[in-house]
């Protein structure tokens, strides 16, 4: 691995806003680093570290002849396969399609070839990711999004431009209302809800005007967001998933910081019991659901992007032929970010009880001939109404005190009861036979 370090330790002087240098030095990239600060690099048992080759440079045990101009060379085995996937297909694509105008020798299909390993890369051996509804009542759902980095680096690594978020939808049970919405992107392909600066790291997410963003934002010495790396005086954000068996107590840890993430974030990589070293984070989401109760989808997406609209922005103010000639390509890619990972579920879950305290029972449960009863109705109760389990209302009797019979003719399911008063709404699942 100390044969990547080279290139994949990036240490800058910085300069102040009139170019002159402070003496500080700051580091941009360190991916051998967090390599070090890793399990990869931490054998349990002899022989199982996992080098960067391990991952970029696969080995096969076909023997291969590693140059044309001496017939008499046997082959080698087992050879490394120099693929150097990394995640970067945005800038893969950029050069395939201006590879005339760059004058380069590879052609469309080596870099179609390089472009489908850098997909697997990143979309098959960057992430876990899980979504779960721990919680959910008439005003809230609680939604945790997990993700696990499977790198032996943190992720996203390397050159700070790349960066991960998360979107996370909820939607009613047609799919036609949007009920809640995180992250996502616009027209421009930047981030929907990030701050005008910079968007900070998030252990709870309230509202739609909140993403999550795991990237390095650096600072220059007036302690303001750059994009310039001579400028870069020291970080602002770094919470990037940090791999497994990462330390803060680290020998490399001072290249290797976690920034902005706040103390009350307990999971960022920490396991349930606190101890460092998970490579993970979990951030919760608290949907307001204003009263809905019916069946929800939930979809959660880890999406990539390599080149974010907003990192150009500083150098693309300026112009010179090589900045013109780079916005002009860059300008007719598509930007759309890559998804990593996609989780999708539904949920009918309320999380709501207590129709004892208004003195109802519902009987019988399960219905065997379509006839619903709901006893001790009185005027605390508002509102009935029972929806079958993709939100659709099959029946709202009319009120009066006492028994009510509801006809269920629906057929066979699972229905839910939604009881409404003045202060809340209570919900009991049914099933009719």
């Amino acid at each position: 691995a100390g044969l990547c370090a080279g290139c994949h330790t990036l240490q800058t002087e910085t300069v102040d806003l009139a170019g002159t240098p402070t003496g500080n030095i700051f580091t941009e990239q360190a991916t051998y680093h967090e390599w070090l600060n890793s399990s990869f690099a931490k054998p349990t048992f002899p022989d199982t570290i996992v080098s960067c080759q391990g991952c970029h440079v696969p080995r096969i045990d076909d023997a291969v002849v590693i140059s044309a101009n001496y017939l008499f060379l046997q082959g080698k085995s087992p050879f490394g396969l120099h693929h150097f996937a990394g995640a970067n297909t945005f800038m893969l694509e950029l050069l395939r399609d201006n590879r005339v105008a760059l004058g380069l020798s590879a052609d469309e299909v080596h870099f179609d070839s390089t472009i489908a390993r850098t997909y697997r890369m990143l979309q098959q051996n960057s992430l876990l990711m899980q979504a779960t509804m721990i919680d959910r009542t008439t005003d809230t759902a609680f939604i945790d999004v997990s993700l696990v980095n499977l790198a032996g680096h943190k992720f996203p690594s390397g050159y700070p431009a790349r960066r991960a978020f998360l979107e996370v939808v909820v939607l009613d049970a047609t799919g036609s209302d949007t009920i809640f919405r995180s992250g996502g992107w616009d027209n421009t392909y930047e981030v929907v809800g990030h701050d005008a600066s910079w968007e900070p790291h998030h252990d709870v997410i309230t509202d739609q005007g909140q993403a999550q963003i795991y990237e390095h934002v650096m600072a220059d010495v007036n302690g303001d967001k750059t994009t310039v790396l001579l400028r870069a005086d020291a970080p602002l954000k770094d919470n990037r998933i940090t791999p497994l068996g990462f330390s803060t107590s680290h020998i490399t840890y001072d290249t290797t910081l976690i920034a902005g993430v706040p103390p009350t974030d307990l999971d960022f990589n920490r396991d349930a019991l606190g101890v460092e070293g998970s490579g993970s984070d979990i951030v919760h989401y608290h949907v307001p659901m204003n009263g809905y109760v019916g069946l929800v989808q939930v979809y959660a997406r880890c999406w990539y992007q390599a080149a974010p609209p907003r990192w150009m922005e500083e150098m693309f103010d300026n112009n010179s032929a090589p900045i013109d000639t780079f916005r002009t390509m860059y300008e007719a890619q598509d930007g759309k970010p890559v998804l990593v990972k996609e989780i999708t579920f539904t949920d009918l879950s309320v999380g709501i009880d207590g129709i004892e305290d208004l003195g109802l029972r519902i009987f019988p449960n399960p219905v065997r001939d379509g006839q619903l009863r709901i006893e001790g109705v009185n005027g605390m109760v508002k509102e009935i109404v029972v929806y079958d389990l993709r939100g659709r209302e099959v029946a709202r009797p009319q009120l009066r005190p006492g028994t009510l019979v509801i006809a269920i003719n629906e057929g066979p399911g699972t229905y839910l009861v939604a009881i409404r008063t003045e202060e809340r709404t209570f919900v009991e699942k049914i099933v009719a036979q």
